[in-house]
């Protein structure tokens, strides 16, 4: 392998350690991490025949990426549910990731010193903490490995074709787009390797070398419309309209570019601007892409590399710009994973080849890579620091961003778990003041809105039951709003209909469960069917979810069954404890108490006042 390639190996990944091992010792952000991992029983039962088929056959976290499933389950089967020992996988992989694009980019263009500094910034730029730091995305560095992978085993095949380095390829495609389906865009991605720096496009038939992609792109279009069958409730335009999300797409373009060279002020949520932006500054935005696009075609004969270059970050990006919603986000960090890859190969390979002459150039060359590698990898420490939990990272958060509700709800279900209870309602209800759509129960942390506010949330959600009938989300929300004004009866109904839309509504089973559990007025309690409902609540949810336990053991109280009710709850408190959620710790403790007694609990919430 030689000297100097067996010391870059080793200079990257010292890098990735310096930077990112402190994430050993960081906990969970709960920001998705319970779906991905310590919620999902699934998951936390590890590596099995049952669990690897259901991989591949459900949808997981809104997502069918099984790969990065699996990668989860054999965690837990290793090291437990312990955040610190998944940090220290998702860093292994990563570090994998940089060498490998090392040797694929070494590989695919024979230079060796311009390919290891393009690995050393994809390795410590400030932007990739959230990808690495991240539990749940664990897709992102995995995606990053094989495609990684991919660009090598191409390199490989093209040099020597055969039967089995084109299968390498597409296997190690294949992988990757199992792992996050943003690498749909692979067969795109191996046409520009192909045009730069493989030349093939002088050499070969056009249709030969698209006819050679036709399997990349059969996995592409089945990881596609797997994602789009998995989202189907998180894709939304959520009101915007096209020209507004073309609009934000175009600015977000040139977010990314600026936060390549300026990485500052980032944040893992940044709230959609919901509005158009001014005149000059979408002008603006389209103007540089205009012109550096012009400039990638012009200069593509003498520098063809901007050409690959620029059309990698432009292509990659596709997928995730924002011209399909999903969520409320205006961009995302991780998101530039990848395609800032091909932006940084422009860059490089265009300074090296216009000071080819200068004297100096090597020295002064490896002076400026030094000092850049240095100052990438202290921002990209201290910003990996907020992710050391939600008490770091949303505070971060909302100090970086403006009417960033998302940010007030994500955190104020933070405080809850820890049982501060009283500066979770207050973010939960900033976040109502920003947004009255955001009213209502997000996660597990009850609003609390009172007066005007609520009545505010009523009138808006009312109005999207009235547009969309046919909307589960709406009619759970609008159910949880309608309890607050003890409007229960109401309540029923908007959990009767998401039922009826569909009968494996988690949410909709759950709400229902507890009210016709411990409603104080005996007309609304049904003990018999709570049970039903909450025993599939909490069996779609994989059995370890420590509110279903305690929705569960009220419903088997209600239904005299106390000896099924205490061992529930008793479950339910181990796994709010493991969870580290003392409040609802303590709420089973003051239940099993009433339950060895014989007495079924009613929540004094669900007293009716019907206006």
């Amino acid at each position: 392998m030689g000297y100097a390639r067996i010391l870059i190996v080793l200079g990257l990944a010292t890098l990735v350690w310096i930077v990112f091992g402190q994430t050993a010792h960081f906990d969970w952000v709960r920001y998705d991490d319970h779906d991905y991992v310590y919620r999902s029983g699934h998951v936390t039962s590890g590596l099995s025949f049952s669990n690897v088929a259901w991989a591949f056959t459900h949808f997981h976290a809104a997502n069918w990426h099984p790969i990065t499933t699996l990668s989860h389950m054999l965690d837990c089967q290793l090291l437990g549910v312990n955040p610190g020992l998944h940090h220290f996988s998702s860093v292994v992989v990563h570090t994998l990731a940089a060498i490998v694009l090392f040797f694929a980019l070494d590989s695919l263009t024979g230079k060796i010193w311009r390919s290891a500094f393009v690995a050393a910034v994809f390795a410590i730029h400030p932007l990739r903490a959230e990808s690495v730091a991240w539990i749940a995305e664990r897709k992102d560095v995995l995606s990053g490995l094989f495609f990684a992978l991919t660009l090598l085993a191409w390199s490989n095949y093209v040099r020597r074709k055969s039967v089995a380095r084109y299968l390498i390829a597409l296997v190690a495609a294949a992988l990757g787009t199992l792992s996050k389906p943003m690498l749909v865009t692979i067969p795109f991605m191996l046409l520009l390797i192909d045009y730069w720096p493989l030349n093939r496009f002088q050499k070969e038939k056009i249709i030969s070398l698209v006819l050679e992609k036709i399997p990349f792109a059969l996995f592409a279009t089945v990881s596609a419309v797997a994602t789009v069958l998995a989202q189907h409730g998180s894709i939304d335009t959520f009101g915007f309209s096209f020209p507004l999300r073309f609009e934000n797409a175009i600015v977000s373009y040139a977010i990314y570019l600026r936060q390549l060279i300026w990485p500052v002020d980032l944040a893992v949520l940044y709230p959609h601007p919901e509005k158009f932006v001014p005149f000059l500054t979408i002008a603006g935005c389209a103007a540089l892409l205009v012109a550096l696009s012009a400039i990638a075609i012009i200069y593509r004969k003498r520098f063809p590399f901007l050409f690959t270059g620029w059309f990698w970050f432009v292509g990659m990006l596709v997928p995730v710009i924002g011209i399909v919603q999903v969520g409320r986000q205006s961009h995302a960090d991780r998101y530039t994973y990848l395609p800032l890859i091909g932006i940084t190969i422009a860059i490089v390979w265009l300074v090296a080849e216009l000071t080819v002459r200068w004297r100096l150039q090597k020295q002064i060359g490896a002076i400026a890579c030094t000092i850049i590698t240095i100052a990438l990898s202290a921002c990209a420490y201290h910003q990996t620091t907020f992710w050391r939990n939600a008490d770091s990272l949303w505070p971060h958060t909302l100090a970086v961003t403006t009417n960033n509700d998302g940010a007030h709800l994500a955190f104020a279900t933070s405080l809850f778990a820890e049982g501060k209870t009283e500066e979770a309602i207050a973010h939960a209800r900033a976040a109502a003041e920003i947004r009255p759509a955001a009213a209502g129960v997000y996660g597990e942390i009850p609003v609390g809105l009172e007066g005007k506010p609520l009545d505010e949330a009523i009138l808006f959600w009312s109005a999207q039951v009235e547009a969309e009938p046919n909307k589960i989300g709406a009619h759970n929300t609008f159910g949880v709003l309608l309890v607050q004004k003890h409007q229960t009866r109401a309540a029923i109904e908007q959990w009767e209909t998401a039922l009826e839309l569909d009968p494996n509504d988690g949410n909709a089973q759950s709400n229902l469960a507890w009210v016709l559990a411990t409603a104080p007025d005996a007309s609304l309690r049904n003990g018999i069917r709570a049970v039903v409902l909450a025993e599939r609540a909490l069996k779609l949810a994989g059995g370890i979810n420590p509110i279903l336990h305690r929705t569960l053991a009220a419903a088997y109280a209600e239904a005299g069954r106390f000896d099924d009710a205490i061992a529930t709850a008793e479950r339910g408190y181990a796994f709010a404890q493991r969870e580290g959620n003392r409040e609802l710790a303590d709420e089973f403790v003051a239940v099993l108490a009433q339950y060895r007694q014989h007495q079924p609990f009613r929540d004094a919430s669900l007293e009716l006042h019907e206006d």
